[in-house]
């Protein structure tokens, strides 16, 4: 995915509820810039306006067609790391998760030192419910990329936490949601909150938290904690159930 959001967030989750791959957007702006200083050729301005056509139609769910336009951009540009990361996004939001994690684990070796795609395979085990193998992926990246933008890295702390309260550490999860106030510029603090009420069975108290979220933070910023959610079975929607309640 995240991820939300401004360049790298601003692009993620674009399934609308489903997976939450990250971050094509920001491998394009870094592509595109280079192309700009180097006053890019006409073939290179047709890449970049298949990529962002594959992007806004998987935005809207039209998965084969922008599949078809990632055809047409990989004839002009075969090696782009760009378009293996887009289609593993595709395939996540069509619960594809075998092609999707080929794909990921495509543009990680055309692109070894990018944050994106190890991001994304480590996501695919997240909604593969593999928590104890999400959490330490996602402990790794932090670890790996201790500069990360605010976003992204709210976003991947909050996975943490999320696996966490999956595996019954909630002393853990208390510890990672000590990263969050209330007066942060992402909304990782109100659904940290909703993630321990929903962990305890509290529906009600859960979404008070994800509504104030909603007062306060705007839609796009609030789609990557949305979907962990509902990766999580902790929201209803589209076909992924609550968990039952404790016994």
């Amino acid at each position: 995915m995240a991820l939300r959001i401004p360049s790298l967030l601003a692009l993620l989750f674009l399934a609308g509820g489903l997976a939450a791959p990250v971050a094509h957007g920001k491998d394009t702006e870094k592509a595109e810039a280079k192309a700009g200083n180097e006053s890019p050729s006409p073939e290179d301005a047709r890449f970049f306006n298949l990529i962002r056509e594959a992007q806004g139609l998987h935005a809207t769910q039209k998965n084969f067609d922008a599949l078809q336009k990632l055809d047409e951009a990989e004839l002009l540009q075969p090696s782009s790391p760009l378009i293996p990361n887009v289609r593993g996004s595709i395939f996540t939001a069509m619960r594809d998760i075998p092609k999707a994690r080929e794909n990921f684990e495509k543009a990680r070796s055309l692109s070894p030192e990018a944050f994106e795609p190890k991001f994304n395979l480590v996501e695919l085990d997240y909604v593969e419910g593999k928590y104890p193998e999400a959490e330490a992926g996602f402990s790794k990246l932090l670890t790996d990329y201790p500069k990360l933008k605010l976003e992204v890295r709210h976003l991947s702390q909050f996975k943490v936490l999320v696996c966490r309260l999956k595996q019954g550490n909630v002393s853990g999860a208390q510890e990672i949601a000590k990263n969050f106030t209330f007066m942060d510029d992402t909304p990782a603090y109100y659904y940290s909150k909703a993630a321990f009420a929903y962990q305890e069975s509290k529906k009600v108290e859960g979404n008070e938290w994800l509504g104030r979220a909603a007062g306060i933070y705007k839609q796009p910023v609030l789609v990557p904690y949305i979907d962990s959610l509902m990766e999580a079975k902790w929201v209803d929607s589209l076909g992924v159930t609550e968990s039952p309640p404790k016994p």
